[in-house]
């Protein structure tokens, strides 16, 4: 994002809610019943039940909460509760310079496949929090150490979460360390008793930490992306790391490949093993750059392969989500002031990228967008548009897209400054 590396001397630096208000229609009931005066009363028609939900975190350094949505067949999504995580949210200075409310960062959020429980960082207070969908709402289960120092990613595969810390310093020098937690049924969070650094150093000042942390379906490895790994040495800056996991669950030793082009932010990661992944190119916001995206092949012993690289077609690529047919993957151009594009590409089975057209582009007052998630049909796309650009910039808010056959985009409404998720929203996770 605009002033993702600020400090780095060369390289770095509706719409309302479409609120699915059921109007009580009234139905028309067929003749009176014969031999009699009384009229028929009217019927109403039921309202619609939800059928998954959105998730987003308030990143309130004040108080960390996660804000639930339900979520409805047609898309739309409605305001259902705000519930406090226990700990804090940070500020920092990543995305946007210092003092930036947003987590610069990937899954903060994120849902079990079953969508009974639910988890977020807290990164002002070094903690992970748990949450168990119950029959009266979403209830906090536990908080539980992240194992390290500003928590900002998750990866969820069964049982085991592991935890992206991008500011610890180890021992070794390097900067960020991955630490793994075991969930039990109800959302209890117990230490794995595994903990492995990353392979490289950031910048001293935190501006270039790591960002995003996954798996490989299978869950035997865990991946990390260093936006600036090895900014010290030759070579573009940025790098890959991956972690086999054991059969106890625990991560062995980092191992490093470089990226296929400079500064790799987000990835997503299919069920066949094709990674992809979001390349800002050049951060510095005085000379915008549009970025790219690369595929890779993603081994379940942690060997990484470069398949293809293509234009993202915006500035500062950050986040990309891949659709469960493995066929297509978005790509969040954040934008930073220029416009914050949403880009389709194609996803061969061999892992090559076909980039769609045309581009869905940001909503009028839209400074940036951030976060994506698709839902779990991948029907409905939902961006996250935090609030703090310029005077006259929306207030935070999550946007809804319908996909259509072809991969293309239809904008179909977004969450109401109501909602309250706060400038600093982060995250956003969907069932």
């Amino acid at each position: 994002m605009g002033q993702h590396l600020r400090g780095f001397k060369r390289h770095l630096t509706a719409g309302r809610l479409l609120a699915v208000a059921c109007v009580a229609a009234l139905v028309a009931v067929g003749a009176a019943t014969a031999g009699t005066d009384k009229k028929p009363k009217p019927k109403h028609k039921p309202k619609p039940a939800p059928v998954g939900a959105v998730y987003t975190e308030t990143n309130s350094p004040a108080g960390n909460s996660v804000v639930v949505f339900n979520r409805f067949a047609n898309g739309t999504l409605k305001l259902r509760q705000r519930v406090s995580t226990g700990g804090n949210g940070s500020i920092q200075i990543t995305g946007c310079g210092p003092g930036c409310p947003i987590l610069d960062s990937v899954d903060e959020v994120v849902v079990s496949g079953n969508g009974k429980l639910v988890f977020a960082v807290n990164a002002g207070s070094n903690s992970v929090s748990s949450f168990q969908e119950t029959k009266k709402g979403l209830k906090l289960v536990a908080t539980a150490s992240s194992g390290g120092v500003t928590p900002e990613s998750l990866a969820l595969h069964g049982t085991l979460l592991y935890v992206l810390n991008v500011a610890t310093g180890n021992a070794n020098g390097t900067t960020g360390n991955i630490y793994g937690l075991r969930v039990s049924a109800d959302g209890h969070l117990s230490p794995l008793g595994s903990s492995q650094p990353l392979a490289h150093a950031a910048p001293p000042d935190h501006s270039a930490d790591p960002r995003a942390i996954g798996f490989h379906p299978d869950g035997k490895v865990v991946v990390v992306t260093e936006i600036a790994a090895g900014f010290m040495g030759p070579g573009p800056p940025g790098a890959i790391d991956t972690f086999v996991i054991g059969a106890d669950g625990k991560a062995g030793p980092v191992v490093s490949h470089p990226s296929s082009a400079p500064f790799p932010f987000g990835f997503a990661i299919d069920s066949s093993g094709h990674m992809v992944v979001t390349n800002i190119i050049n951060p510095d916001p005085k000379t915008p750059t549009i970025g790219s995206v690369s595929s890779y092949n993603l081994s379940d012993s942690g060997g990484l392969t470069p398949v293809d690289t293509k234009s993202s077609g915006g500035i500062l690529p950050c986040w990309v989500v891949i659709t469960n047919d493995k066929r297509t993957a978005y790509v969040v151009n954040t934008g930073a002031g220029a416009p914050a594009l949403l880009t389709g590409f194609g996803l061969s089975p061999q892992g090559a990228l076909t980039p769609l057209s045309p581009p869905a582009a940001p909503r009028s007052g839209e400074f940036v967008r951030t976060d994506a998630a698709l839902s779990r049909d991948s029907k409905y796309l939902y961006v996250l548009s935090p609030s703090f650009g310029p005077p006259g910039t929306a207030p935070s808010h999550i946007d809804a897209y319908r996909r259509s056959s072809n991969g293309n985009l239809t904008f179909i409404g977004s969450t109401p400054a109501s909602a309250n998720i706060g400038a600093g929203a982060s995250g956003v996770a969907a069932t």
